[in-house]
């Protein structure tokens, strides 16, 4: 078993909770006609480490979005160092990659911290810092606001993500959540308001992330981190290593 099967074990869980999750021979299309804007419900995962090539990869994909209603295409490989020629090929397009440390939790959950609190109550005020913290991702259209916040309620959450917050003055100051699939935990949306970084929150809240994921019974908790951003270094001294890198690529309205 590949370092990465596991996580592709709890991905194509996750992806299955989708409106369809087509399985092809390089990987699955995924789409979601209730989410048109938003990339994660709407894309190709490309899970081969077979040469694939991007007409046969759109040949799949680019039906299931004018199905869907997407606007952009949207490919995640999971092996890109075995497909040097797919990314070749994005990139004499002007396609722009993207990519992302994968990263394994690997050392002791340790102990709790009181000033991390479980979200119990998902009302008016937790979908405000939701939103807010949404943004510090760069996420600030309203129509994209909307439709992530209706995954959250409608699919996510029911699915058993679990929030966990930092409060500092009665007001969130740090999110962070944690999803369960097929014995898999992930680790996401890990944030900290400008004004409350370098105080330890976004720390102790992965350590929490991490000791549900154990207390629940997951074998392995992952999460995607920046290559060389600091977020990396802090899950590090968190007790996660590198595993390898995945890429993706978003191809805008109009260019396809």
């Amino acid at each position: 078993m590949t370092e990465l099967e596991p996580l592709l074990r709890f991905w194509r869980a996750q992806d299955a909770l989708f409106d369809r999750a087509e399985p092809v021979w390089w990987g699955a299309v995924v789409s979601d006609p209730r989410y048109p804007r938003i990339q994660e419900a709407n894309y190709a995962r490309v899970e081969t480490a077979h040469p694939v090539t991007l007409e046969e990869i759109e040949a799949e994909l680019l039906p299931t979005m004018d199905r869907s209603g997407a606007a952009r295409a949207h490919v995640v490989l999971f092996h890109p160092d075995d497909q040097t020629e797919l990314l070749a090929q994005a990139s004499t397009r002007g396609e722009r990659l993207t990519w992302d440390l994968v990263m394994e939790h690997s050392g002791p959950a340790g102990g709790a911290d009181p000033r991390v609190e479980e979200v119990v109550t998902f009302g008016g005020g937790f979908w405000r810092a939701y939103r807010a913290s949404a943004r510090l991702f760069d996420i600030t259209d309203q129509q994209d606001l909307d439709q992530l916040e209706a995954i959250e309620r409608e699919l996510l959450i029911p699915a058993g993500r679990r929030w966990f917050e930092v409060r500092e003055r009665g007001r969130v100051v740090t999110l962070g959540a944690l999803l369960v699939l097929e014995g898999i935990g992930y680790v996401d949306h890990v944030v900290s308001v400008p004004l409350a970084r370098r105080r330890g929150y976004a720390g102790a809240l992965t350590a929490r992330l991490v000791s549900e994921a154990a207390r629940v019974g997951a074998e392995r908790t992952y999460l995607l981190a920046e290559p060389g951003g600091g977020a990396a270094a802090m899950y590090e001294r968190r007790g996660f290593r590198r595993v390898t890198q995945i890429a993706s690529w978003i191809t805008p309205p109009g260019a396809r």
